[in-house]
Protein backbone atom coordinates (compact mmCIF):
# COMPACT_ATOMS: atom_id res chain seq x y z
CA UNK A 1 0.00 0.00 0.00
CA UNK A 2 1.32 3.42 -0.99
CA UNK A 3 1.06 5.33 2.31
CA UNK A 4 1.45 8.76 0.71
CA UNK A 5 -1.31 8.03 -1.76
CA UNK A 6 -3.57 6.78 1.02
CA UNK A 7 -2.93 9.97 3.02
CA UNK A 8 -3.87 12.10 0.01
CA UNK A 9 -7.22 10.28 -0.17
CA UNK A 10 -7.82 10.60 3.57
CA UNK A 11 -7.19 14.35 3.31
CA UNK A 12 -8.67 15.43 -0.03
CA UNK A 13 -11.03 12.60 -0.91
CA UNK A 14 -9.08 11.35 -3.92
CA UNK A 15 -5.77 9.73 -4.74
CA UNK A 16 -3.02 12.09 -5.90
CA UNK A 17 -1.05 9.28 -7.54
CA UNK A 18 -3.25 8.54 -10.52
CA UNK A 19 -2.85 8.56 -14.28
CA UNK A 20 -6.05 9.51 -16.09
CA UNK A 21 -5.17 8.09 -19.48
CA UNK A 22 -8.51 9.15 -20.97
CA UNK A 23 -7.98 12.85 -20.38
CA UNK A 24 -5.34 15.19 -21.72
CA UNK A 25 -5.62 18.93 -21.21
CA UNK A 26 -3.47 20.66 -23.82
CA UNK A 27 -2.19 24.02 -22.58
CA UNK A 28 0.31 24.54 -25.40
CA UNK A 29 -1.96 26.93 -27.33
CA UNK A 30 -2.00 29.68 -24.67
CA UNK A 31 -0.87 32.97 -26.23
CA UNK A 32 -1.26 35.96 -23.91
CA UNK A 33 -0.05 38.38 -26.59
CA UNK A 34 -2.78 37.46 -29.04
CA UNK A 35 -5.61 39.25 -27.22
CA UNK A 36 -3.64 41.79 -25.21
CA UNK A 37 -5.52 45.08 -25.18
CA UNK A 38 -8.34 43.64 -27.33
CA UNK A 39 -11.75 45.32 -27.32
CA UNK A 40 -14.09 43.65 -24.86
CA UNK A 41 -17.01 43.49 -27.29
CA UNK A 42 -14.83 41.74 -29.84
CA UNK A 43 -13.79 39.23 -27.20
CA UNK A 44 -17.41 38.61 -26.23
CA UNK A 45 -18.35 37.99 -29.86
CA UNK A 46 -15.39 35.66 -30.38
CA UNK A 47 -16.16 33.67 -27.25
CA UNK A 48 -19.81 33.34 -28.37
CA UNK A 49 -18.70 32.14 -31.80
CA UNK A 50 -16.37 29.51 -30.36
CA UNK A 51 -18.96 28.37 -27.83
CA UNK A 52 -21.60 27.86 -30.48
CA UNK A 53 -19.04 26.06 -32.62
CA UNK A 54 -18.18 23.70 -29.76
CA UNK A 55 -21.86 22.82 -29.27
CA UNK A 56 -22.74 22.50 -32.95
CA UNK A 57 -20.34 19.64 -33.64
CA UNK A 58 -22.33 17.22 -31.42
CA UNK A 59 -25.85 18.66 -31.68
CA UNK A 60 -27.34 16.01 -33.96
CA UNK A 61 -31.14 16.51 -33.92
CA UNK A 62 -32.05 12.85 -34.39
CA UNK A 63 -30.63 11.43 -31.19
CA UNK A 64 -31.38 11.61 -27.47
CA UNK A 65 -29.62 14.47 -25.69
CA UNK A 66 -29.26 14.55 -21.91
CA UNK A 67 -28.16 17.65 -20.00
CA UNK A 68 -27.64 17.25 -16.23
CA UNK A 69 -28.61 20.73 -15.04
CA UNK A 70 -27.72 22.48 -11.81
CA UNK A 71 -28.09 26.02 -10.55
CA UNK A 72 -24.79 27.13 -12.09
CA UNK A 73 -23.71 28.62 -15.39
CA UNK A 74 -22.05 25.80 -17.34
CA UNK A 75 -24.93 23.35 -17.67
CA UNK A 76 -27.26 26.21 -18.59
CA UNK A 77 -24.76 27.50 -21.16
CA UNK A 78 -24.82 24.05 -22.76
CA UNK A 79 -28.59 23.86 -22.70
CA UNK A 80 -29.02 27.38 -24.11
CA UNK A 81 -26.72 26.70 -27.07
CA UNK A 82 -28.15 23.22 -27.67
CA UNK A 83 -31.64 24.72 -27.89
CA UNK A 84 -30.51 26.54 -31.03
CA UNK A 85 -30.27 23.12 -32.71
CA UNK A 86 -32.72 20.84 -30.89
CA UNK A 87 -36.28 21.45 -29.69
CA UNK A 88 -36.72 21.59 -25.91
CA UNK A 89 -39.17 18.69 -26.06
CA UNK A 90 -36.39 16.55 -27.52
CA UNK A 91 -33.90 17.34 -24.73
CA UNK A 92 -33.88 15.41 -21.46
CA UNK A 93 -32.57 17.01 -18.30
CA UNK A 94 -32.18 15.91 -14.72
CA UNK A 95 -31.22 17.50 -11.43
CA UNK A 96 -30.12 15.68 -8.30
CA UNK A 97 -29.41 16.72 -4.74
CA UNK A 98 -31.29 18.00 -1.71
CA UNK A 99 -34.53 20.02 -1.74
CA UNK A 100 -34.13 23.64 -0.59
CA UNK A 101 -30.58 23.91 -1.94
CA UNK A 102 -29.73 26.24 -4.81
CA UNK A 103 -28.47 23.61 -7.26
CA UNK A 104 -31.52 21.43 -6.79
CA UNK A 105 -34.19 24.13 -6.75
CA UNK A 106 -32.74 26.31 -9.51
CA UNK A 107 -31.96 23.31 -11.72
CA UNK A 108 -35.58 22.17 -11.53
CA UNK A 109 -36.79 25.76 -12.03
CA UNK A 110 -34.72 26.27 -15.20
CA UNK A 111 -35.87 22.99 -16.74
CA UNK A 112 -39.47 24.06 -16.21
CA UNK A 113 -38.84 27.52 -17.66
CA UNK A 114 -37.11 26.14 -20.77
CA UNK A 115 -39.49 23.23 -21.32
CA UNK A 116 -37.18 20.22 -21.30
CA UNK A 117 -38.23 16.68 -20.38
CA UNK A 118 -37.08 16.77 -16.78
CA UNK A 119 -36.56 14.46 -13.81
CA UNK A 120 -35.56 15.43 -10.27
CA UNK A 121 -33.70 12.95 -8.07
CA UNK A 122 -34.05 13.71 -4.35
CA UNK A 123 -30.98 12.13 -2.75
CA UNK A 124 -32.37 12.62 0.75
CA UNK A 125 -34.85 9.84 -0.04
CA UNK A 126 -32.41 7.57 -1.87
CA UNK A 127 -30.90 4.43 -0.35
CA UNK A 128 -27.58 3.14 -1.67
CA UNK A 129 -26.98 -0.58 -2.02
CA UNK A 130 -23.56 -2.15 -1.60
CA UNK A 131 -23.75 -3.70 -5.09
CA UNK A 132 -24.48 -0.30 -6.62
CA UNK A 133 -21.57 1.23 -4.72
CA UNK A 134 -19.25 -1.52 -5.97
CA UNK A 135 -20.40 -0.72 -9.50
CA UNK A 136 -19.86 3.01 -9.06
CA UNK A 137 -16.45 2.44 -7.49
CA UNK A 138 -15.41 0.58 -10.61
CA UNK A 139 -16.88 3.22 -12.94
CA UNK A 140 -14.88 5.99 -11.22
CA UNK A 141 -11.75 3.80 -11.26
CA UNK A 142 -11.67 3.69 -7.44
CA UNK A 143 -10.40 7.24 -7.51
CA UNK A 144 -12.74 9.58 -5.57
CA UNK A 145 -14.96 9.29 -2.53
CA UNK A 146 -18.48 7.97 -3.09
CA UNK A 147 -22.01 9.33 -2.42
CA UNK A 148 -21.67 12.48 -4.55
CA UNK A 149 -23.43 11.13 -7.60
CA UNK A 150 -26.96 10.71 -8.95
CA UNK A 151 -28.68 7.32 -8.62
CA UNK A 152 -26.75 5.47 -11.29
CA UNK A 153 -29.03 2.47 -11.58
CA UNK A 154 -31.90 4.80 -12.46
CA UNK A 155 -29.77 6.75 -14.92
CA UNK A 156 -28.89 3.49 -16.68
CA UNK A 157 -32.57 2.61 -17.03
CA UNK A 158 -33.71 6.03 -18.18
CA UNK A 159 -30.81 7.44 -20.18
CA UNK A 160 -28.52 4.59 -21.16
CA UNK A 161 -28.57 5.43 -24.87
CA UNK A 162 -28.34 9.23 -24.53
CA UNK A 163 -25.52 11.60 -25.33
CA UNK A 164 -24.65 13.19 -21.99
CA UNK A 165 -23.54 16.83 -22.15
CA UNK A 166 -21.03 17.64 -19.44
CA UNK A 167 -19.93 21.11 -18.31
CA UNK A 168 -16.60 19.66 -17.17
CA UNK A 169 -13.99 22.42 -16.68
CA UNK A 170 -16.22 25.25 -17.85
CA UNK A 171 -15.87 27.31 -14.69
CA UNK A 172 -12.12 26.74 -14.44
CA UNK A 173 -11.36 27.76 -18.02
CA UNK A 174 -13.67 30.76 -17.63
CA UNK A 175 -11.59 31.96 -14.70
CA UNK A 176 -13.04 30.70 -11.41
CA UNK A 177 -9.53 29.74 -10.27
CA UNK A 178 -7.92 33.07 -11.14
CA UNK A 179 -6.74 34.46 -7.82
CA UNK A 180 -6.21 38.06 -6.76
CA UNK A 181 -2.76 37.12 -5.48
CA UNK A 182 -1.10 34.16 -7.20
CA UNK A 183 1.40 31.87 -5.49
CA UNK A 184 5.00 32.96 -5.89
CA UNK A 185 6.57 29.51 -5.77
CA UNK A 186 5.73 25.89 -6.48
CA UNK A 187 5.85 25.03 -2.78
CA UNK A 188 3.44 27.84 -1.94
CA UNK A 189 1.12 26.77 -4.76
CA UNK A 190 1.05 23.16 -3.52
CA UNK A 191 0.31 24.21 0.05
CA UNK A 192 -2.45 26.54 -1.15
CA UNK A 193 -3.89 23.81 -3.37
CA UNK A 194 -4.13 21.24 -0.60
CA UNK A 195 -5.53 23.77 1.87
CA UNK A 196 -8.31 24.78 -0.53
CA UNK A 197 -9.07 21.26 -1.71
CA UNK A 198 -9.08 19.52 1.67
CA UNK A 199 -12.26 17.46 1.89
CA UNK A 200 -11.98 16.14 5.45
CA UNK A 201 -11.99 19.20 7.70
CA UNK A 202 -13.70 17.87 10.83
CA UNK A 203 -10.67 15.88 11.99
CA UNK A 204 -7.33 14.51 10.82
CA UNK A 205 -7.40 11.07 9.22
CA UNK A 206 -4.02 11.09 7.48
CA UNK A 207 -0.84 10.08 9.26
CA UNK A 208 1.08 12.96 7.65
CA UNK A 209 0.97 15.65 4.98
CA UNK A 210 3.97 14.16 3.22
CA UNK A 211 2.16 13.62 -0.06
CA UNK A 212 2.60 16.96 -1.81
CA UNK A 213 5.27 15.47 -4.07
CA UNK A 214 2.54 13.34 -5.68
CA UNK A 215 1.04 16.46 -7.26
CA UNK A 216 1.81 16.60 -10.97
CA UNK A 217 3.40 19.72 -12.39
CA UNK A 218 4.80 20.34 -15.87
CA UNK A 219 5.96 23.97 -15.76
CA UNK A 220 5.10 26.52 -18.40
CA UNK A 221 5.85 30.24 -18.32
CA UNK A 222 3.91 31.85 -15.44
CA UNK A 223 3.29 34.84 -17.70
CA UNK A 224 1.07 32.48 -19.68
CA UNK A 225 -0.64 30.71 -16.78
CA UNK A 226 -0.28 31.03 -13.01
CA UNK A 227 1.39 28.26 -11.03
CA UNK A 228 -1.90 27.75 -9.21
CA UNK A 229 -3.78 26.92 -12.41
CA UNK A 230 -0.88 24.79 -13.60
CA UNK A 231 -1.32 22.70 -10.46
CA UNK A 232 -5.12 22.65 -10.73
CA UNK A 233 -5.66 21.10 -14.17
CA UNK A 234 -3.49 17.93 -14.01
CA UNK A 235 -4.47 17.23 -10.41
CA UNK A 236 -7.92 18.11 -9.07
CA UNK A 237 -9.50 18.49 -12.52
CA UNK A 238 -8.04 15.29 -13.94
CA UNK A 239 -7.96 13.13 -10.83
CA UNK A 240 -11.00 14.24 -8.81
CA UNK A 241 -13.55 15.99 -11.01
CA UNK A 242 -13.15 13.97 -14.22
CA UNK A 243 -13.54 10.46 -12.73
CA UNK A 244 -16.64 11.62 -10.92
CA UNK A 245 -18.51 13.64 -13.57
CA UNK A 246 -17.32 11.52 -16.51
CA UNK A 247 -17.82 8.10 -14.94
CA UNK A 248 -17.76 5.04 -17.17
CA UNK A 249 -20.93 3.76 -18.78
CA UNK A 250 -22.12 6.76 -20.80
CA UNK A 251 -21.27 8.60 -23.99
CA UNK A 252 -20.24 12.18 -23.29
CA UNK A 253 -19.94 15.45 -25.09
CA UNK A 254 -17.55 17.84 -23.31
CA UNK A 255 -17.84 21.15 -25.19
CA UNK A 256 -15.52 23.06 -22.85
CA UNK A 257 -12.70 20.75 -23.97
CA UNK A 258 -12.99 22.05 -27.55
CA UNK A 259 -9.36 23.03 -28.14
CA UNK A 260 -9.93 26.38 -29.93
CA UNK A 261 -12.16 27.37 -27.00
CA UNK A 262 -9.53 26.34 -24.43
CA UNK A 263 -6.86 28.30 -26.27
CA UNK A 264 -9.06 31.39 -26.36
CA UNK A 265 -10.30 31.26 -22.77
CA UNK A 266 -6.80 30.79 -21.34
CA UNK A 267 -5.21 33.40 -23.61
CA UNK A 268 -7.35 36.42 -22.74
CA UNK A 269 -6.10 38.74 -20.02
CA UNK A 270 -6.82 37.87 -16.42
CA UNK A 271 -8.95 40.97 -15.98
CA UNK A 272 -11.45 39.29 -18.33
CA UNK A 273 -11.17 35.93 -16.54
CA UNK A 274 -11.31 37.01 -12.91
CA UNK A 275 -14.73 36.19 -11.45
CA UNK A 276 -15.54 34.73 -14.91
CA UNK A 277 -16.19 38.30 -16.08
CA UNK A 278 -16.08 37.86 -19.86
CA UNK A 279 -17.84 34.50 -19.70
CA UNK A 280 -20.75 36.00 -17.76
CA UNK A 281 -21.03 38.92 -20.17
CA UNK A 282 -20.98 36.57 -23.15
CA UNK A 283 -23.78 34.44 -21.68
CA UNK A 284 -25.95 37.48 -20.95
CA UNK A 285 -25.48 38.91 -24.42
CA UNK A 286 -25.75 35.65 -26.38
CA UNK A 287 -28.52 33.93 -24.43
CA UNK A 288 -30.49 36.77 -22.78
CA UNK A 289 -33.61 34.68 -22.14
CA UNK A 290 -31.89 31.71 -20.53
CA UNK A 291 -29.73 33.92 -18.31
CA UNK A 292 -32.49 36.30 -17.26
CA UNK A 293 -33.38 33.69 -14.64
CA UNK A 294 -31.79 33.22 -11.23
CA UNK A 295 -28.45 31.46 -10.85
CA UNK A 296 -26.51 29.86 -8.04
CA UNK A 297 -23.49 31.97 -8.99
CA UNK A 298 -25.33 35.13 -7.98
CA UNK A 299 -26.81 33.59 -4.81
CA UNK A 300 -30.19 32.97 -6.43
CA UNK A 301 -30.26 36.23 -8.40
CA UNK A 302 -30.00 36.65 -12.19
CA UNK A 303 -26.58 37.45 -13.69
CA UNK A 304 -27.85 40.92 -14.51
CA UNK A 305 -28.71 41.72 -10.88
CA UNK A 306 -27.20 45.03 -9.61
CA UNK A 307 -24.02 44.68 -7.52
CA UNK A 308 -25.71 46.18 -4.48
CA UNK A 309 -28.40 43.50 -4.63
CA UNK A 310 -25.79 40.74 -4.88
CA UNK A 311 -23.89 42.27 -1.95
CA UNK A 312 -27.08 42.29 0.12
CA UNK A 313 -27.65 38.63 -0.76
CA UNK A 314 -24.11 37.80 0.41
CA UNK A 315 -24.71 39.55 3.72
CA UNK A 316 -28.00 37.71 4.16
CA UNK A 317 -26.30 34.42 3.40
CA UNK A 318 -23.58 35.08 5.96
CA UNK A 319 -26.14 35.93 8.63
CA UNK A 320 -28.18 32.81 7.81
CA UNK A 321 -25.10 30.58 8.05
CA UNK A 322 -24.32 32.08 11.46
CA UNK A 323 -27.84 31.58 12.79
CA UNK A 324 -28.45 28.19 11.14
CA UNK A 325 -25.05 26.52 10.62
CA UNK A 326 -26.64 23.15 9.86
CA UNK A 327 -28.62 24.53 6.91
CA UNK A 328 -26.40 25.26 3.91
CA UNK A 329 -28.25 26.01 0.69
CA UNK A 330 -24.96 25.73 -1.22
CA UNK A 331 -24.36 22.05 -0.60
CA UNK A 332 -24.57 20.18 -3.88
CA UNK A 333 -25.61 16.76 -2.65
CA UNK A 334 -26.89 15.88 0.83
CA UNK A 335 -25.93 16.89 4.34
CA UNK A 336 -23.97 13.80 5.36
CA UNK A 337 -23.92 14.81 9.01
CA UNK A 338 -27.70 14.56 9.06
CA UNK A 339 -28.09 11.62 6.68
CA UNK A 340 -25.76 9.39 8.68
CA UNK A 341 -27.68 10.10 11.89
CA UNK A 342 -31.24 10.03 10.58
CA UNK A 343 -31.47 7.48 7.74
CA UNK A 344 -31.25 3.95 9.18
CA UNK A 345 -30.04 2.31 5.96
CA UNK A 346 -27.27 4.86 5.56
CA UNK A 347 -26.38 4.62 9.25
CA UNK A 348 -25.93 0.85 8.94
CA UNK A 349 -23.96 1.14 5.69
CA UNK A 350 -21.51 3.59 7.23
CA UNK A 351 -21.22 1.78 10.56
CA UNK A 352 -20.60 -1.63 8.99
CA UNK A 353 -17.91 -0.34 6.66
CA UNK A 354 -16.01 1.86 9.12
CA UNK A 355 -15.94 -1.02 11.61
CA UNK A 356 -14.60 -3.34 8.91
CA UNK A 357 -12.01 -0.71 8.01
CA UNK A 358 -10.89 -0.48 11.63
CA UNK A 359 -10.18 -4.20 11.68
CA UNK A 360 -7.70 -3.72 8.82
CA UNK A 361 -5.58 -1.59 11.16
CA UNK A 362 -4.45 0.86 8.48
CA UNK A 363 -5.86 4.02 10.05
CA UNK A 364 -3.84 4.74 13.19
CA UNK A 365 -4.54 8.45 13.71
CA UNK A 366 -7.76 7.93 15.66
CA UNK A 367 -10.31 5.39 16.88
CA UNK A 368 -12.71 4.99 13.94
CA UNK A 369 -15.48 3.34 15.99
CA UNK A 370 -15.31 6.15 18.56
CA UNK A 371 -15.45 8.70 15.72
CA UNK A 372 -18.68 7.09 14.51
CA UNK A 373 -20.12 6.92 18.02
CA UNK A 374 -19.25 10.56 18.72
CA UNK A 375 -20.91 11.57 15.48
CA UNK A 376 -24.10 9.64 16.25
CA UNK A 377 -24.36 11.17 19.75
CA UNK A 378 -23.78 14.69 18.44
CA UNK A 379 -20.39 15.20 20.08
CA UNK A 380 -19.07 16.29 16.71
CA UNK A 381 -19.99 16.48 13.03
CA UNK A 382 -17.76 13.97 11.27
CA UNK A 383 -19.80 13.26 8.16
CA UNK A 384 -16.96 14.23 5.83
CA UNK A 385 -14.54 11.81 7.52
CA UNK A 386 -17.08 8.98 7.68
CA UNK A 387 -17.88 9.34 3.96
CA UNK A 388 -14.19 9.05 3.07
CA UNK A 389 -13.60 6.11 5.42
CA UNK A 390 -16.68 4.28 4.11
CA UNK A 391 -15.60 4.90 0.51
CA UNK A 392 -12.12 3.55 1.25
CA UNK A 393 -13.45 0.36 2.80
CA UNK A 394 -15.77 -0.23 -0.17
CA UNK A 395 -12.82 0.21 -2.53
CA UNK A 396 -10.75 -2.27 -0.52
CA UNK A 397 -13.58 -4.78 -0.43
CA UNK A 398 -13.77 -4.50 -4.22
CA UNK A 399 -10.09 -5.46 -4.47
CA UNK A 400 -8.53 -2.04 -4.98
CA UNK A 401 -5.14 -1.28 -3.41
CA UNK A 402 -4.00 2.35 -3.09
Amino acid sequence: MNRKNLDSFLTCGYFFKYDNKKLHIDLSGIDREKYKGADENELINESARLWRESIAKDSTPNRRHLVPISGGLDSRAILAALLEHVEASQIQTYTFGSPNTLDYEIGNYIAKKLGTVHTAFDLTAYDYTIDELFDIAKRIDYQTHLFHHPPVRLLDEMYGDSLVWSGFLGDRFAGSYVQAISSKSLEEAKESFVRKNRYVRSCTLSASNDFYDLLEYEPIDIDRLSIDEQIEYPNRSAKYVAPHVLMEGYEYSTPFLYQPLIDFMLSIEDKHRKDQSLYRKMLLKTFPKEFSYKTKNNLGLPLSAPKIQVFAAKVAKKIHRTLFPAKNSFINYVCFNTQIRQRPAFTKLVKDNVCDLKSRNIINTLDIEKLFADHMTGKGNYGDALVVLTSLEIFLKAGFEP
